[in-house]
């Protein structure tokens, strides 16, 4: 008899089997490692291993993440590529999906290689093919897309302003309202500069890339979410925020992402290589560059987003059993780290 987490129950995965057409005999259905905002279970059916991904959903919280990851994958498979999971089933109505487990190990900071990096760069250059435009033309919009710069700017201002209502109950909570009023001082000196300098390179802030500019994008791409093969191919997972994106943010966010960090002597020519699809390549690198510093507010904002109460409710939803408030000092030390690379 399947023994299931809470809330999920065994005819919802025997029906994912059957979908997959993988039968319904389910010798063990257990917790496997997730991430930060949904629930993964281990499937074993036999001798076969499988992941099964719950998708959390809040009214406050609208991105449909399990579209977004399954449709990115079959985008993906379509294009022939080996280094992410197969999409086996779905149950929409379930927020549930079947994948292909991949046996592999996590890196760490100190494991990073260029090999690693041009990895990364060749995964996005074969999602940016020509064809693209034609297979990719049922992708949704990545999460928080934005394809002016203007719109980038208005984007991060805003993950700064909802920071501002964190409350000053607990200790933790106080300390993030001081890193909060910090990054916003940071902020209004990054918008100002990059408007001035946008036009100074002669880049229209308002004037959004044309569709032949903008990128599939993997979304929250890094090391953090890839397993190494043992014969040191690496596989790319979670894909929940992907779909067309600025190749700005897909290429910053690559380095600032604060888990498993790149180190930037990489970023030149892994930018040159991710932008090689664009006509207006040179245009591209020149806004990446630029846009480098406002990513990195982001990023912060990301890391604080333990303080909001819908993030803080998703993550309890993908790790139930962590205590909040040791997450939250966890959170405040991260922030201040990347605070940190900013002002330097």
């Amino acid at each position: 008899m399947l023994t299931a987490p809470e809330h999920l129950d065994d005819d919802a995965l025997h029906e994912l089997l059957e979908r997959a057409g993988k039968g319904s005999a389910v010798a063990r259905f257990r917790d496997g490692p997730g991430g930060g905002n949904n629930r993964v279970f281990l499937v074993e059916t036999g001798a076969d291993r499988y992941i099964a991904k719950w998708y959390f959903s809040h009214p406050a919280d609208t991105r449909d993440r399990l579209h977004a990851e399954y449709a990115f994958l079959q985008y993906a498979q379509a294009l022939g590529r080996t280094d992410v999971p197969t999409p086996l089933a779905i149950l929409p109505e379930r927020r549930l999906a079947l994948y292909e487990y991949i046996s592999g190990e996590k890196l760490a900071v100190e494991d990073i290689r260029a090999t690693h990096v041009d990895q990364a760069a060749s995964f996005l250059c074969a999602l940016n093919g020509p064809e693209r435009l034609i297979r990719g033309s049922a992708l949704p919009s990545a999460s928080e897309a934005r394809f002016s710069i203007a719109g980038q700017i208005e984007a991060v201002d805003g993950r700064v302003a909802r920071l501002a209502d964190v409350s000053d109950a607990t200790p933790e909570d106080r300390d993030a309202r001081d890193v909060v009023a910090n990054l916003r001082r940071l902020m209004d000196t990054f918008a100002s500069t990059i408007a001035k300098t946008a036009v100074d390179l002669g880049l229209d802030p308002e004037a959004e890339l044309s569709p032949s500019s903008r990128c599939v994008s993997p979304s929250d791409f890094g090391f953090h979410n890839a397993l190494q093969r043992p014969d040191g191919t690496l596989c790319f997972l979670d894909f929940e925020y992907a779909g067309w994106d600025d190749p700005a943010k897909m290429i910053c966010d690559f380095f600032w992402q604060p888990a498993v960090p790149v180190p930037r002597t990489y970023f030149d020519g892994f930018l040159r290589q991710c932008v090689a699809y664009a006509d207006d390549a040179d245009r591209l690198m020149s806004r990446a560059r630029l846009l480098m510093p406002l990513f990195g507010v982001k990023w912060v904002c990301i890391v604080l987003n333990e303080f909001l109460p819908a993030a803080a409710q998703r993550r309890r939803f993908a790790n139930a059993g962590k205590d909040p408030q040791a997450r939250k000092r966890a959170q405040i030390a991260k922030a201040r780290r990347l605070i940190d690379s900013l002002n330097n």
